[in-house]
């Protein structure tokens, strides 16, 4: 397969649509898309992106979330694959946790992180921003009341989406 340069993550659903309404907006288009499994996935597989799923940390019991062992070995597993088959230069990183470890594999494999704030988190930051800011090139948070929770390599960027 042919090296991306430029990947976009994310987690499927809202993150996957607010992700799909940035890459409009931008003036590259990204070799590749990975987000986590789910039906939704298949018909984004069949544009001219090519679309990689990983698995999900959590599993759900109605609204209990509980952390899967075996699908954290796995994701953590196909989460380095991805990486090392792709070796991004850049990665958008929009999405909680399922999120981080390509992140993380990407960086370590010297690819840049820039991480868009879910619209959602107003005042403080999300588990995912923590997790990822200290491998982050810039944070893009979308509210100002948020841009103080963070060091110098966030910016405002008002609605990105």
């Amino acid at each position: 397969m042919k090296s991306a340069k430029f990947v976009v993550v994310t987690d499927r659903g809202g993150h996957l649509h607010n992700a799909l309404m940035l890459m409009d907006q931008l003036p590259e288009k990204p070799h590749a898309i990975v987000t986590t499994q789910g039906p939704d996935i298949d018909s984004l597989a069949q544009g001219e992106i090519t679309v990689f799923s990983l698995p999900h940390l959590f599993k759900w019991f109605g609204k209990l979330r509980v952390l899967n062992p075996f699908n954290v070995v796995w994701h953590f597993l196909k989460a380095f694959h991805l990486a090392w088959k792709l070796r991004p230069t850049k990665v958008i990183s929009l999405g909680a946790s399922n999120v981080v470890s390509f992140c993380f594999w990407a960086k370590v494999m010297g690819a840049k992180i820039y991480h868009v704030e879910c619209m959602n988190q107003v005042v403080n930051p999300s588990i995912t921003a923590k997790l990822l800011y200290p491998i982050c090139e810039e944070v893009y948070v979308q509210w100002s009341e948020l841009l103080p929770r963070f060091g110098s390599k966030a910016k405002y960027a008002g609605w990105v989406l």
